[in-house]
């Protein structure tokens, strides 16, 4: 599968030229709209060993996989969520949300977004994530 599609609305549109959008933006905009909801803890690699590791914000979308073929993609997201909500409603509203945002944003239409929970952290477990990844962020800031 190509990694950009075209995206074609109109005839009228065409005649200004086409509009690519790659995969990485797609993955980006699924990343950053999944980690807005609540009860989601982060997104992982999609590795599904032991205990998956959560992505730095800075590499969120490494652990978002995409499909695309003309005019349309598919989505996979992994995720960690908080043991306090409920996985299924967490998992539903990180698929209204990220069809959502991907049609609006881009105009592709979005077949389906999996979402892969592959793991529930504890309030203390929460927090200290929450700490690491305040402080990759001020890092991030710095430089």
């Amino acid at each position: 599968m190509p990694d950009k599609q075209v995206i074609k609305k109109n005839p009228q549109e065409q005649e200004l030229g086409n509009v690519t959008v790659s995969k990485e933006v797609v993955a980006v905009i699924a990343a950053l709209e999944t980690i807005k909801i609540r009860g989601v803890v982060g997104i992982t690699s999609g590795y599904r060993g032991k205990s998956p590791n959560i992505l730095s914000r800075k590499d969120l979308a490494k652990g978002v996989e995409v499909w695309m073929k003309p005019g349309e993609a598919a989505i996979t997201i992994p995720i960690i969520t908080a043991y306090e909500v409920g996985i299924f409603k967490v998992a539903e509203e990180v698929q209204l949300r990220v069809k959502d945002a991907i049609c609006s944003m881009t105009g592709l239409k979005v077949l389906k977004v999996d979402v892969n929970v592959q793991g529930i952290k504890f309030k203390e477990e929460k927090k200290k994530i929450k700490k690491e990844t305040q402080k990759e962020t001020q890092k991030e800031t710095k430089n």
